[in-house]
């Protein structure tokens, strides 16, 4: 039996979604061991090949998948939060306004959707000042394969946020859902005639950030973020900047 065959089943017998199998099968490819007799791969070519990954998020990733297929006691390194450099709010606006995707960048900009979330929201899943958020737009790629659109569950559990009533307009002239690859391309070339780099995940680090900086309790901040542990907010999504400690005591 193959690795890949392997992966197959263990996603059949641990009910696995179909995102997560072809996820798993890029992380193995890229192991170099996906096509390998299963009987033959040992715990040390694992940790040899791990090791030679220089990204921190690949290899914890790798490691999940590794457990996962090869049932490998290897420990789960700790995930290592993106950083980025925040623009001001007026500079956001002016570059998603450039982007005709700009409805799905606000979404992520104000209420913290994920890409794939924002794009599955139409005019149906707003009531008032409140957005119910339990689909989401996938993409899955999978090498040798057609690329597949379709709408699936959420990533974390379905949930209702509070969106600023300033969105609600915007929403509602949404009709139908839209593609995350187009979406998040347009963002990419609608930040770079601003100057900087835009890209979805960069929005919904914003969005936590400057809620916690304009003194959103952190509970009620991960309750919009949708985590199911609050520390998840805290590590990931909280940058501060060190000039905090003299505007608090001079």
């Amino acid at each position: 039996m193959l690795v890949r065959d392997r992966l197959f089943a263990v996603g059949l017998e641990k009910g696995l979604r179909q995102s997560t199998i072809f996820s798993y099968e890029r992380l193995l490819r890229g192991l170099g061991i996906l096509d390998e007799d299963f009987t033959q791969v040992t715990h040390e070519l694992v940790m040899q090949r791990l090791w030679e990954l220089d990204n921190p998020n690949t290899r914890r990733a790798s490691v999940i998948a590794i457990r996962s297929v090869f049932g490998f006691s290897i420990k789960i390194p700790k995930s290592v939060p993106r950083r980025y450099d925040l623009p001001d709010e007026d500079t956001l606006k002016l570059a998603l306004m450039t982007s005709p995707h700009e409805a799905r960048g606000l979404l992520m900009m104000y209420a913290g959707l994920r890409i794939g979330e924002a794009c599955a929201i139409t005019h149906k899943d707003v009531a008032g000042d409140r957005l119910s958020v339990d689909k989401q737009v996938q993409v899955l790629h999978r090498t040798g394969h057609p690329t597949i659109t379709r709408i699936g569950p959420v990533k974390s559990s379905e949930a209702t946020v509070v969106i600023p009533w300033h969105l609600v307009p915007t929403i509602n002239s949404l009709d139908a859902t839209a593609k995350p690859d187009v979406v998040r391309e347009s963002l990419r070339r609608a930040g770079r005639k601003c100057g900087f780099n835009l890209n979805p995940h960069l929005l919904r680090h914003w969005y936590a950030t400057t809620m916690l900086k304009r003194g959103i309790p952190l509970s009620l901040v991960s309750q919009q973020m949708r985590h199911s542990d609050i520390s998840v907010t805290l590590r990931t999504y909280s940058q501060h900047d060190d000039s905090a400690i003299h505007d608090a005591f001079g």
